[in-house]
């Protein structure tokens, strides 16, 4: 069998332990790792009662993306994606787990409900070689990772529904310039792309514009559906300077952002080492997230709380500090 190498040492994430962890009792919605209100104004609790522990109906191979994932149906009604630990560094499925955690402790209701499980790899490899595709199934035989016959990995509560690319969403500077007049209908969709650019700073996500990972709910003529911050398994590297994978290419991103929602960048000013640690054992798996990596994500904090701090300096807090 595999055995469970380490990951690469820019990431830091903390190694599988020897056995399985108990799954520890639910936090409730007013704990500190639930400060918002619910992914898209739902119930969290509710949510990852089931994609923890609920039993597994069906299992079959996802066919969406380049990396290895798993559609999953549960007895009694819902779905998830179960994205098992690979060799892939863009589908760290701990990456996941910790972008959800950091999401609901800075008040964010965006990223998916999601909770560390393990599944048998004997199970996994059967609907790879069921799949009909040779090559697939031999990606899982020699990609997935894990110790003996236990693969861990993230079991993400599934949208409902299909899913469609935010339209103007590259449109994200100009909408974020302070010095352009931002007209009543695209309030909203700034408010979201300032949110998601600087989330993605703070967990240093490098994959969110390498397409199609800008994504809202189609729900026909109805009204559009909120922005969904998926995809996260490119986060969490720590980097030179604890500035992440690519930090020029975050920093020009993050300068472009004049604009700001109030509501997260007090989260952000709110953070700590204590509270990130707190949120991050909160998984059935155990700690997310390695000291440094911990670390890196409160540096780059600093970066955000500054560069906010400079732009409230030149253009006044209620130019810059437009958002709720």
């Amino acid at each position: 069998m595999l055995g469970n190498p380490r990951l690469p040492a820019q990431f830091g994430f903390p190694q599988m332990p020897e056995s399985p962890l108990p799954s520890p009792d639910l936090p409730d919605a007013g704990s500190p790792g639930n400060a918002s209100g619910g992914f898209l104004g739902g119930n969290d609790a509710v949510l990852l009662r089931r994609v923890c522990d609920a039993n597994i109906e069906r299992i079959e191979r996802n066919r969406g993306g380049s990396t290895i994932s798993f559609r999953v149906w549960f007895e009694g009604g819902g779905r998830a994606l179960f994205k098992p630990q690979q060799r892939a560094e863009v589908a760290n499925f701990r990456a996941e787990l910790a972008a959800y955690r950091l999401s609901r402790l800075l008040g964010l209701d965006r990223v998916p409900p999601s909770c560390g499980r393990r599944m048998e790899r004997a199970r996994l490899q059967a609907v790879a070689d069921a799949s009909g595709d040779a090559a697939f199934s031999e990606r899982v035989l020699h990609e997935l990772l894990g110790r003996e016959e236990a693969v861990p990995g993230a079991m993400l509560y599934w949208v409902p529904g299909p899913l469609e690319n935010v339209p103007a969403s590259e449109r994200w500077s100009e909408l974020l310039d302070v010095t352009r007049p931002l007209a009543p209908g695209e309030v909203v969709l700034a408010a979201d792309l300032s949110r998601l650019v600087l989330f993605d700073f703070v967990t240093d996500n490098i994959d969110r514009w390498s397409g199609g990972n800008i994504l809202r709910q189609h729900l026909g003529g109805q009204e559009p559906s909120a922005m969904l911050f998926m995809d996260n398994g490119a986060s969490f590297s720590v980097g030179a300077e604890n500035m992440g994978a690519r930090p020029h290419d975050q920093a020009d991103r993050l300068a472009h952002v004049q604009r700001f929602p109030r509501g997260l960048v007090a989260s952000l000013r709110a953070l700590t080492a204590d509270t990130i640690r707190a949120a991050m054992r909160e998984d059935p798996l155990g700690a997310l997230l390695g000291e440094a990596q911990i670390a890196a994500v409160l540096a780059r904090r600093d970066a955000v709380v500054r560069h906010v701090d400079e732009v409230v300096r030149a253009h006044g807090d209620a130019a810059a500090l437009v958002f709720p």
